[in-house]
């Protein structure tokens, strides 16, 4: 080796082991596709916290909402690969691609995987009035009169959607799809009588279940939700191929050094694994779900072909 390569095999090794040791060297933004008060707003806030005193610079949570979660998904995609600015994800950032037109981003391509931060239930619940104590009993309503039992979601193309749509399939039952512009207004639909159903996040059905509001009927996770410890789940009731959990994470340009990567997820996993973020999203009905970039990397490609093979199969579309 000439001493000319030599000297520059040396600097470039000096350069990355500067990148390495410099990181963060700036504040660090989150960019959070969805309104101040939700769920993904909420839990950023939290984490933003606790990733500040691990990276040692301000990490801010800023919101970008709109068109479903795409302008904030799209900055994301837009924004320097220098780890600075991360995005936070929902399903929907994998679904888009099979329900929406000229997207200006491509979720496995235009971005590396973070880490997963948390996993939520979902719920099928009814208003009281509705004859159903059990999710058969709903099926067997929904089939004697067909087109009558709407189900809410926080809109077209959604997690809820395509679970929803995922369950009508399986249960070969004539349900009509209610989309709302978020959980909230689709749980108020039916606490307030004018939808029979609605599929949402477990966490936001809770305050409405205690007061007997809205009555649960199945989970859809594996597991029976500590929510909702005597509601069955979708498996139990007779659908596993329904069985699905409402995810969040981070991911970040797809340009951004894996060094970068690798130091944002040690922060990342240390704060999702602190007694204090996990007990607090606890109260949340969310469980902290920490883990390392490649098998957040592995659901994000899986759950793309799964959602694809059901939005074919239902003709789903949001555009």
């Amino acid at each position: 080796m000439s001493m000319v390569v030599r000297t520059v095999a040396l600097l470039v090794a000096l350069v990355a082991g500067a990148h390495a040791q410099t990181f963060p060297s700036k504040p660090i933004h989150i960019i959070v596709p969805f309104p101040p008060g939700g769920a993904a707003d909420l839990t950023s806030r939290v984490l933003a916290d606790h990733l500040a005193k691990g990276l040692r610079q301000p990490v801010i949570a800023e919101n970008r909402p709109g068109a479903g979660a795409v302008i904030g998904y799209e900055a994301g995609a837009r924004a320097p690969g220098d780890g600075h600015t991360l995005l936070v994800i929902f399903p929907s950032f994998v679904i888009n691609p099979s329900v929406k037109a000229n997207l200006k981003y491509d979720p496995l391509k235009d971005f590396r995987a973070v880490g997963q931060t948390i996993s939520v239930p979902m719920v099928f619940a009814v208003n009281p009035s509705v004859q159903a104590k059990t999710i058969g009993e709903l099926v067997a309503l929904a089939r004697a009169k067909p087109g009558t039992i709407a189900y809410g979601t926080p809109g077209a193309g959604t997690t809820h959607h395509v679970i929803g749509e995922m369950f009508r399939l399986a249960a070969k039952a004539d349900i009509v799809h209610a989309p709302f512009q978020g959980g909230g207004p689709a749980i108020n639909a039916a606490v307030g009588g004018h939808i029979p159903m609605v599929l949402a996040n477990a966490s936001e059905v809770v305050p409405f279940a205690k007061s007997g509001k809205i009555r649960p009927l199945v989970v859809t996770t594996a597991e029976r939700a500590d929510v909702f410890p005597d509601v069955p789940t979708i498996r139990e009731a007779g659908y596993p191929e329904v069985e699905s959990t409402n995810w969040s994470g981070l991911v970040v340009p797809a340009a951004t050094p894996a060094t970068a990567v690798a130091r944002l997820n040690e922060e990342l996993v240390r704060a999702l694994r602190s007694a204090e973020i996990t007990e607090k999203f606890k109260t949340f009905g969310m469980a902290a779900a920490p883990g390392t970039p490649e098998q957040f990397d592995a659901l994000l490609r899986s759950e793309a072909a799964r959602y694809a093979k059901v939005v074919r199969e239902a003709g789903i579309k949001a555009d």
